[in-house]
């Protein structure tokens, strides 16, 4: 069977939700002989990690989905970034990758998957990045929409989120397709909950906090970023082996990129900086003409930002203000 040239996706934080839960032993059990072995060398790294935390198999087999349990940051972020590894060994038999990136967290993961990390340093990684950010500064995150019913992006609703990035207390943390993702402290988050006006799209109200996620992608981060440059300085990072992009747009070329300042950015801007997943899009999707692009798992969230930028590269809207 001929390997689909793909750009491999990797999701964030708040991707296994109640939906996911079994997501792991599931694999195991249907596919022992592919996932097996990541799945043993993951939980032993847990066990490295994180020993006094609950293992990946216990916490995907709990009879309930549990929000205080699962979506705990040390605890959600290893259950990502372990799934989104076994979906992409499920994966690899029909997919050739020719660019690989992610969203937030899953940018670690691309690490990974790209060649520049280890799964044990990525483990590393997102351990210790779930740890800092669980101690760092209070605050959040909030998602709303600039789009309409037909994902047109409303100057109306540009407007005021330009209004409201002039707030000390908050900043931009996520560009998604036609949603915006704001990070705040707990003031800002109070001022946002009433500068934003309730909007429904599809199914979904807008605004709505995230749960248990802190102000990531902002320089409310910078704390957590010092620590982490401190804790990971040894990071055994490369150059990686297949293009990786970045939450830029900034694409990495295998075999060439300079490891110091792909370890720069990953404990730098990647932590405090907008994290601009739209941009990552149209760069992907236009510069390398995929034959397929494969959504990994956990779950469905980037499902949508994608399906907005494919739709307004289909309108030709390549020069558009927000794309």
């Amino acid at each position: 069977m001929k390997q689909a040239a793909s750009f491999l996706l990797c999701p964030g934080r708040g991707s296994y939700a109640r939906s996911e839960l079994g997501f792991l032993h599931k694999a195991a059990k249907e596919h022992r002989g592919r996932v097996g072995a990541v799945i043993n060398e993951l939980e032993a790294l847990r066990a490295q990690f994180d020993p006094t935390l609950p293992t990946l198999l216990d916490l995907d087999g709990a009879t309930e989905f549990k929000p205080g349990l699962h979506l705990l940051g040390r605890n959600s972020s290893a259950l990502i970034f372990s799934s989104t590894l076994v979906s992409a060994r499920l994966e690899a038999a029909d997919t050739k990758p020719v660019l690989i990136g992610g969203n937030s967290l899953g940018f670690y993961t691309a690490l990974v998957l790209a060649g520049a990390l280890s799964i044990a340093d990525g483990y590393r990684l997102v351990s210790m990045m779930a740890r800092l950010q669980e101690e760092g500064p209070g605050g959040g995150q909030m998602l709303w929409t600039l789009l309409d019913e037909d994902w047109n992006v409303l100057p109306e609703r540009l407007e005021l989120l330009s209004e409201v990035l002039q707030h000390d207390e908050l900043g931009l943390s996520i560009r998604l397709g036609g949603h915006v993702v704001l990070a705040a402290t707990d003031l800002g988050l109070a001022y946002l909950r009433q500068a934003l006006p309730q909007v429904k799209l599809g199914k979904r109200s807008f605004p709505f906090q995230l749960p248990f996620h802190g102000p990531f992608h902002t320089p409310l981060l910078e704390p957590v970023a010092q620590k982490a440059r401190q804790a990971l300085a040894g990071l055994a990072i490369q150059s990686p082996s297949c293009h990786l992009i970045d939450g830029r747009g900034f694409v990495w070329a295998p075999h060439t990129s300079d490891p110091d300042e792909l370890l720069a950015y990953t404990l730098g801007r990647q932590i405090t900086g907008t994290f601009d997943f739209t941009s990552m899009l149209r760069a992907g999707i236009c510069d390398f003409a995929p034959e397929r692009i494969e959504l990994l798992g956990p779950g469905s969230s980037l499902r949508a930002a994608l399906g907005h930028v494919e739709a307004w590269l289909e309108r030709g809207w390549a020069r558009h203000a927000w794309l």
